[in-house]
């Protein structure tokens, strides 16, 4: 039984324009075609398509399009927007278009009847206000704290869609929040991702439809061990600390997730077209729900066209049609997705997926064998990164490589010539493949004869230019829209199912048997002698290994804040309530205070400290004295005389650090001076502003102790004076002021908060976050 796809007339037709066009090079139809870009730019939900650069011409596209209507592509589309059971051996609607239609909207599944949008809206109302909750502060970790991480597990359709929109949207994100993602079994991809993340603020989302995943689940119960552990085994922690988009409740509260923190997702949603579902919390809790709102609606705009639009001025319809010709009738095996933005990197990885396990298919949806190729292999890189990579194999290799290349006209971060630049690589590497450079143009050109071979660019390579105005959610969700209708439009010319990957289940279920087999040495293997062998050397390696890192005993740090009237202690696990001290005083050296510290840490046990000194601090060594201090501070060796790991640093970067809520923070420390620091996106940096002129004096001069004494009734006015000069210089997202003195401020503008001292202590601790 066969498709009868090359049996089509259009098909034929299509053979007869492939020999045709092979003796007409990209040159020539443009020398001979002056409206050419004009009929072939099509514009849609805030893009433009010119595919004037794909080897067709007028005839070819209308027999590709009289190729569609022979294949059913309208029909097979009204039948998905219909609810049809179009995922045929699954049977199940693919409905995913539903997620993004407004409200108010009415779209059923066939056979059940039952309207889907509300229970959709219901679902993004409720993912609504348990983002707003993390974005204001008020979703609380077992501290006390607010969350300020989130962390989404996930695989596949789980984790590449919120990853690349996480990327592709940070310009709109709250830079305060940190985002980042676990994926791979791989324990590394644990560790990394939470590498300097404080347990008390961080938020899981455990992103598996059915919670059996294997991947998701493995990393899901290591992220329960690793919060346990801080939290003291308190079980109460996780529906804090933890929330899943799943639909199966029981795994869910056998796991302790609140049920006020599931959200789920219809079984008509696949997992590559899921991250407008509930998948994309991560996206909403990142850019805020107005924002996924225009997300949604991007999607949808590109959705109507495509439902709509004639088949002939069809964005998504004929970019599809032009991939299955370059594939079938040109031969070519892959397509370069090349975005010019940098927030798109992760969109050809993303876009894998979606083209690849819809795709690559052998069978028919009735099990035939397919006649022709299908799902070409997808790859790319942004550019122009990709330019001193790739693209030598792109313009002179020996393979047909068609490219979508992406563009914006308005940059999202403008600085100099940097996006004309950007502009200008894109216009030309499209014009450089579709045109090339012939061996008379090279010799005209004064190239020496030897070279000439070398430097012939044939052109004639397919490319098509996709322009928007501006990458903003609404045209990010109008292009993921474009490319899953496209390939929709594949797959119904080849006649596959696009919705199901039964060849992905193969491995999982071989691995869950192997990994058993890995775990039990004990049990006997009847696999091929290739597969039998590499389980023996898993076993092997696996008793050899040594001890995890994670199963060493955790460090214990002593936090000193060094002032000029107290030293304060603090060691790991006694609270800041239960902090020491001792009077300091303008005579304090460095060696009295080790000599007095023994007794004040009796009981408590260190194996690595952090200092916070008024002082600057360079290379972790005190550069000179401080002066509310004594002598001998200046190059102390404080690792030598504790006798462990010691990091230093100025006393208001310490307490900046414990303060930081992410984005770009400037920290101005209240209290016998003027402290300072300024953190960016976790970088930090202590600033010495105190002693730079302003005014008559110094910044410090206006705003110290001495100067409150004398006059307290300016001293406030001079704080938010020299408030209002540091953010209008440093452009800070916020401002937080510390220091004994802050107490004395009762109202605050918006954009500066009020810091405690103790936010020293929490610094001194997020000083070793980078290790276990």
């Amino acid at each position: 039984m066969t498709t009868g796809l090359r049996d089509a007339a259009s098909w034929r037709a299509l053979e007869a324009c492939r020999v045709r066009l092979a003796k007409m090079p990209l040159r020539e139809l443009f020398m001979h075609d002056a409206a050419r870009t004009e009929r072939m730019t099509v514009a849609a939900a805030g893009w433009t398509f010119d595919h004037s650069r794909q080897r067709v011409d007028a005839d070819t596209l209308a027999q590709l399009v009289a190729l569609a209507r022979e294949r059913g592509v309208e029909a097979r589309r009204d039948a998905m927007f219909a609810g049809v059971h179009v995922n045929e051996t699954e049977d199940r609607a693919a409905l995913h278009v539903a997620l993004r239609a407004p409200r108010g909207s009415v779209m059923k599944t066939a056979g059940a009847g039952a309207d889907v949008v509300p229970a959709v809206q219901d679902t993004l109302a409720r993912m609504a206000a348990f983002a707003d909750g993390i974005r204001r502060g008020r979703h609380i970790g077992y501290s006390g704290r607010p969350i300020r991480n989130i962390v989404n597990i996930g695989i596949g359709g789980s984790d590449l869609g919120p990853a690349m929109a996480d990327q592709a949207l940070r310009a709109y994100a709250d830079r305060r929040l940190v985002f980042r993602f676990v994926s791979n079994v791989d324990a590394t991809a644990f560790v990394e991702a939470t590498r300097g993340l404080r347990p008390d603020e961080t938020l899981f989302i455990v992103a598996s439809k059915t919670f059996s995943t294997l991947e998701t689940m493995t990393n899901a119960h290591t992220a329960r061990a690793w919060l346990m552990a801080a939290a003291g085994d308190e079980a109460a922690a996780v529906a804090r600390h933890f929330a899943a988009v799943s639909t199966h409740l029981d795994a869910v509260r056998a796991f302790g997730i609140a049920e006020d923190a599931v959200f789920g997702f219809a079984d008509w949603v696949g997992g590559r077209y899921s991250m407008d579902s509930a998948i994309g919390l991560a996206t909403m809790i990142a850019i805020g729900p107005p924002a996924f709102g225009e997300l949604l609606a991007g999607f949808h705009v590109m959705d109507e066209h495509f439902r709509t639009a004639p088949l002939q001025r069809n964005l998504p319809v004929l970019h599809g049609l032009l991939a299955v010709w370059n594939n079938n009738f040109l031969g070519a095996e892959t397509v370069a997705v090349l975005p010019y933005d940098q927030y798109l990197a992760r969109l050809p990885a993303y876009l894998q997926q979606l083209t690849m396990e819809s795709n690559g298919k052998h069978v028919t949806q009735h099990g035939a064998p397919v006649e022709v190729a299908t799902g070409p292999i997808l790859w790319g890189e942004p550019g122009t990164n990709g330019q001193h990579s790739f693209y030598q194999l792109i313009h002179q290799g020996t393979r047909l490589v068609p490219c979508d290349f992406i563009a914006f006209a308005q940059p999202l971060n403008a600085l100099g010539r940097h996006h004309d630049l950007l502009l200008a690589n894109v216009i030309a590497q499209a014009e450089a493949l579709a045109f090339g450079r012939s061996a008379e143009e090279l010799m005209a050109a004064g190239v020496v004869q030897r070279l000439v071979p070398h430097k012939v660019c044939a052109g004639n390579r397919p490319a098509s230019l996709l322009l928007a105005e501006r990458l903003t959610p609404e045209t990010l969700g109008a292009l993921i829209a474009l490319y899953e209708h496209s390939v929709f439009v594949q797959a119904v010319i080849w006649d596959i199912d696009p919705f199901d990957q039964w060849g992905v289940e193969l491995g999982k279920q071989l691995a869950q048997r192997i990994v058993g087999e890995i775990e039990a040495p004990d049990t006997p293997l009847a696999h091929d002698t290739s597969t039998n062998a590499a389980i023996r050397w898993a076993r092997t390696a696996r008793a050899a290994r040594p001890r995890s890192a994670s199963s060493a005993q955790p460090h214990s740090t002593l936090v000193l804040d060094i002032g000029g009237s107290h030293v304060k202690a603090v060691v790991t696990g006694v609270g800041y309530d239960a902090a020491r001290q001792f009077e300091s005083g303008s005579a304090l050296t460095a060696r009295q205070m080790m000599e007095r510290l023994p007794a004040l840490l009796e009981g408590w046990h260190h194996d690595r400290v952090s200092i916070g000194i008024p002082a600057p601090v360079v290379a972790n060594r005190v550069a000179n004295d401080p002066a509310n201090l004594g002598a001998g501070w200046a190059g102390f060796d404080f690792a030598a005389a504790f006798g462990c790991p010691v990091r230093v640093l100025n006393d208001a970067a310490l307490q900046a650090l414990g303060g930081y809520q992410g984005g770009r923070m400037l920290f101005m420390g209240l209290g016998t001076g003027l402290g300072t620091a300024m953190i960016v996106d976790g970088q930090l940096e202590a600033l010495e502003i105190a002693h730079l002129p302003f005014r008559k004096k110094t910044y410090e001069d206006y705003v110290s102790e001495a100067f409150r004494r004398q006059h307290p009734d300016a001293w406030e006015a001079n704080v938010w004076a020299e408030v209002a000069a540091l953010r209008h210089a440093l452009a800070p997202d916020y401002v937080l002021l510390g220091g004994g003195n802050v107490r004395l401020l009762e109202n605050l503008p918006d954009g500066v908060r009020r810091g405690h001292n103790n936010d020293a202590f929490t610094g001194g601790f997020r000083l070793w976050d980078d290790e276990p």
